[in-house]
């Protein structure tokens, strides 16, 4: 595989989609070939929509298991569809968060996080992680702001956010893989220049 894996992550209201569309806009830029993608994947009849419309629902119907293997398969088909086959071709692929996430929330959902690993241990390692890091009382006025004062996603409260940003930040110390970690409390453009300069060494 020719092509470069790049994963931005980060709490809920960290800037992760931002970064993503920055990125690739930055790409384009330079004429490098690319695709952009998220996980959970939303294309129509994926398993990742029907994860989003549990999120949306605000219930505790499932299990943490059963939502870290849905979350686990929408990645494997991922992968198979839309990752992988652009990495054989050279592109790299921008991805709006990635298993990271899984080793964050649903071990704080009540998942064992070794039983979370072992589930994507087939998933390809990116080339790079980044990071985009904020304090849970920023995530949650960043998600009031942009949600018009309420929000329908489970997961948006501080207490739970700080400890999603504390697992986040383990993840260096725990996963034997390229992860950088951007203080997202400055500019956006501030956060997209640092992002860049891991992309182009990631590159070299």
């Amino acid at each position: 595989m020719d092509g470069n894996f790049i994963v931005i992550e980060g709490i809920d209201g960290s800037g992760t989609t931002t970064q993503t569309r920055l990125l690739c806009k930055w790409l384009e830029k330079q004429n490098k070939e690319f695709i952009r993608t998220q996980e959970p994947v939303k294309e129509d009849l994926h398993i990742g929509k029907v994860i989003k419309e549990h999120l949306l629902q605000d219930n505790d119907n499932h299990s943490p298991e059963s939502i870290a293997l849905a979350f686990a398969a929408d990645r494997l088909v991922h992968l198979e569809d839309r990752i992988v086959p652009a990495l054989e071709e050279g592109k790299i692929v921008v991805s709006d968060r990635y298993y990271h996430s899984s080793m964050v929330y649903q071990p704080e959902h009540g998942a064992d996080l070794k039983w979370v690993r072992e589930i994507n241990k087939y998933a390809r390692k990116p080339d790079a992680t980044i990071i985009v890091d904020v304090p849970a009382e920023e995530s949650v006025k960043r998600q009031q702001e942009r949600d018009g004062g309420k929000s329908s996603i489970i997961f948006e409260n501080p207490e739970f956010q700080s400890k999603i940003r504390q697992r986040y930040i383990d993840l260096e110390e725990i996963l034997d893989e390229n992860i950088y970690i951007v203080d997202g409390t400055r500019s956006i453009e501030e956060v997209h220049e640092d992002i860049v300069k891991i992309v182009k060494e990631v590159e070299q």
